[in-house]
């Protein structure tokens, strides 16, 4: 298990013990109430160090009209 620093949007942090980037980001995702944004999640390193964790992309909901000029 490897050590991670989830900031919350207002501010508020906390160290937790994940298995993996993704369990980090899915466990504060899910505390932010579903919300991504504004979510910070970083691992520590052997020595200390943070490093962010990559997040990723939002997915889309729904199907976009593209306009279509009539020539």
């Amino acid at each position: 298990m490897d050590r991670y620093k989830i900031t919350m949007p207002d501010g508020s942090s906390t160290e937790e013990p994940f298995n993996s980037d993704k369990e980090a980001i899915t466990c504060a995702v899910d505390a932010n109430r579903g919300v991504s944004k504004n979510l910070v999640v970083e691992k520590y390193t052997a020595d200390g160090h943070l490093v962010p964790t990559a997040q990723a992309p939002a997915k889309h909901t729904g199907r976009q009209k593209k306009n279509r000029s009539k020539c």
